[in-house]
């Protein structure tokens, strides 16, 4: 995977992520929409109108007392695969993990520890006018297909060109680019930037779908309830300063824990780490304390927090960039692994 090398010059402007979420036990589900919700149905480019009212989120006073905080998380030996920005699913009781390497690219495993490569489903050739493809979530559809969402960029000079493309599938193994941008919005760096970036999505229990995405240094959610062809910008989240690389996940006790990478100080300075927001409404968030995951080296990264319920516990697969004295950064990204008990 030679080609990773290219890919982790653009990981280091903004560090990736993005899973389906209903605890990743995905299977396509069955459960009718709520016509009552028809009316955010919109196309992709109303998440820059200025004139549409946004709410801005902040952090709220902590949901009540879980059994699972989901606080404490031990490193486990080895490397799971090199790659970066999984999204791990249980399909047909083996592990299936889709990452970023030369495009999207599958590993499949029996224990969710010993991966083994299966190709690429994405390719960036796939799609015309892209540099590249990344950052892949994958959920189940009501018609019993499978569709990933996955950031789409163009290397531009002096400003961010991300945006959010799909593909299909009957079996989760062939895919098919489907025509069309999924979802953009404006990022909160530069004037005019598009930067819409890591997307993470859960399903509702009234069967819509909510997207949880990076724009820039910050993220914000977005409602979709035509199974994630078009998206209605919901929410800018407030959590820290710096807050990247969303995952969202549903705990057995129906509140949710919102993983993601963060900076000690503005982004790129400072000590980095995982850390996690817990939430009863999926919206309005708490910041839980302490730092999940940190740097095995000194000035290292981990990024892209990827969490999959395993027997009662949770695992957490996530990505690092080693650093020594010899170089900036090691030149292929692992995918790392953690676990926590339930």
């Amino acid at each position: 995977m030679n080609g990773l090398t290219l890919v982790l010059v653009v990981l280091l402007l903004v560090l990736f992520s993005g899973c389906a979420n209903v605890e990743k036990q995905i299977e396509p589900t069955k459960q009718p929409l709520n016509d009552s919700n028809k009316e955010i149905i919109t196309g992709p480019q109303d998440s820059l109108d200025e004139n549409k009212e946004i709410k801005e989120t902040t952090p709220t006073s902590a949901p009540e007392q879980t059994s699972n905080k989901l606080e404490g998380w031990v490193k486990e030996e080895r490397v799971r695969i090199g790659g970066v920005s999984s999204c791990t699913i249980i399909k047909s009781n083996e592990y299936w993990m889709y990452f970023t390497g030369n495009g999207i690219e599958l590993a499949k495993s029996s224990d969710g520890l010993n991966f083994a490569y299966a190709g690429t489903v994405v390719n960036v050739k796939d799609i015309s006018g892209l540099d590249m493809v990344t950052n892949p979530t994958v959920f189940g559809t009501k018609d019993g297909k499978y569709r990933v969402l996955f950031e789409g960029s163009k290397m531009l000079p002096e400003k961010n060109d991300r945006k959010v493309y799909s593909a299909i599938s009957p079996d989760g193994l062939t895919w098919t680019v489907e025509e069309g941008v999924r979802f953009q919005d404006a990022g909160d760096g530069k004037p005019g930037e598009l930067f819409t970036s890591v997307p993470d999505t859960i399903r509702l229990e009234d069967g819509r779908l909510r997207m949880y995405y990076t724009r820039g240094a910050t993220s914000a959610t977005a409602l979709s309830i035509d199974e994630g062809l078009t998206w209605t910008k919901e929410n800018n989240l407030k959590l820290r300063n710096i807050a990247i690389d969303p995952d969202i996940v549903l705990l057995d006790n129906n509140t949710y824990k919102l993983f993601f990478s963060t900076f000690e100080n503005e982004f790129g300075t400072g000590e980095q780490w995982i850390t996690s927001a817990s939430s009863t409404d999926g919206i309005n968030f708490v910041l839980d304390e302490g730092k999940l995951i940190e740097p095995s080296t000194p000035g290292g990264l981990v990024t892209d927090p990827d969490v999959i319920k395993v027997n009662g516990d949770y695992r957490m697969y996530y990505s690092e960039f080693k650093k020594s004295e010899q170089e900036l950064y090691s030149h292929e990204p692992q995918i790392m692994s953690a676990l926590s008990s339930g």
